[in-house]
């Protein structure tokens, strides 16, 4: 049985936290926004995102870099977070980063008042990708998938989209 991994303090996340981003995703996510300056990928994996951002930094807890312990702020974060403690995750990134995108099953970004009120204190989302459904995308999960862009002191409201161009009909 595949064990989990210990964040540093109290969080860990389950082996099923490690779900691989389709490289068409990443590239599509990497292309629509405007990524600049100083560039984190927060759980690399195998590097669908970190491999298209020449310069980006990286954390991969499998590899000992602790998204939890880095705390060099950074223009951009791009990746796919694990579900398991995202609510945490989010904090963290909003403590760091001025924009933030995740591929997340998008009633995560809205699943509790809590989390609301703190990305909205912090700045706001800007934008959702709907992207398609979790099991065409992931096969583990059947909710919808999208890219969400959190970004730092954000007030407008959001802009809402299905699909990348090129992967309509996901």
């Amino acid at each position: 049985m595949q064990q989990g991994f210990q964040f540093s303090g109290e969080f860990s996340c389950d082996h099923k936290d490690v779900v691989f981003t389709p490289p068409e995703v990443a590239r599509e996510m990497v292309n629509h926004f405007p990524l600049s300056g100083k560039v984190l990928d927060p759980c690399r994996g195998d590097g669908a995102f970190w491999n298209l951002m020449d310069g980006a930094d990286y954390c991969e807890i499998q590899e000992g870099k602790d998204f939890f312990e880095y705390e060099t702020e950074v223009d951009w974060i791009i990746g796919n977070p694990p579900y398991s403690v995202y609510s945490e995750w989010l904090r963290h990134s909003m403590e760091i980063a001025d924009n933030i995108v995740y591929i997340i099953p998008i009633n995560k970004a809205f699943n509790s008042s809590a989390m609301l009120k703190a990305t909205y204190d912090w700045g706001g989302i800007a934008e959702i990708v709907h992207i398609g459904h979790g099991r065409k995308i992931f096969q583990v999960t059947g909710f919808a998938i999208g890219a969400v862009h959190y970004q730092r002191n954000y007030k407008g409201g959001i802009t809402y989209h299905h699909a990348f161009p090129t992967m309509a009909g996901s």
